[in-house]
């Protein structure tokens, strides 16, 4: 009577051990949305828009990071307006990396002016290094950043 009655019990833990087994690994597999889906979602632009515009330091940091690092280009003049207005240094140097990383021109074009009239020598000479590198990726432009 006992054995059948722990042979039933382990049964039963073994079907829910397997089920639960099942859950997790199917659950596991995380998104099926691609990032590069959010590009064709007005909303998720304009969230990111909003984000790089927030007055939270670290929503706007993650935010310019972010559409740095998945080349969202349709940020870019949101990038480059508060490239124009932002007062935190290091914050102007990531927004010179995403748009560096997308490839931008009008976005090298504001960095060059950083990079010969920012009060910050710091931003001055990171924008520099980015504005020359992105003219050594792209030999076929041609400018010179005075110092």
């Amino acid at each position: 009577m006992k054995t059948t009655l722990l042979n039933r019990v382990e049964k039963s833990y073994f079907i829910l051990a397997a089920i639960l087994f099942l859950l997790l690994v199917t659950d596991s597999f995380g998104q099926n949305q691609k990032v590069s889906d959010l590009a064709k979602n007005k909303f998720a632009l304009q969230n990111l828009e909003i984000g790089i515009k927030s007055e939270n330091e670290g929503v706007r940091e993650s935010a310019i990071y972010f559409a740095g690092q998945y080349r969202f280009i349709d940020t870019e003049n949101a990038l480059i307006e508060q490239l124009k207005v932002e007062k935190k240094s290091d914050i102007r140097v990531l927004i010179g990396l995403a748009l560096y990383r997308m490839g931008s021109e009008k976005g090298m074009n504001e960095l060059q002016k950083l990079a010969l009239k920012d009060e910050n020598p710091r931003v001055r000479r990171m924008s520099s290094a980015i504005y020359s590198e992105y003219l050594v990726n792209n030999s076929n432009r041609t400018a010179d950043v005075q110092k």
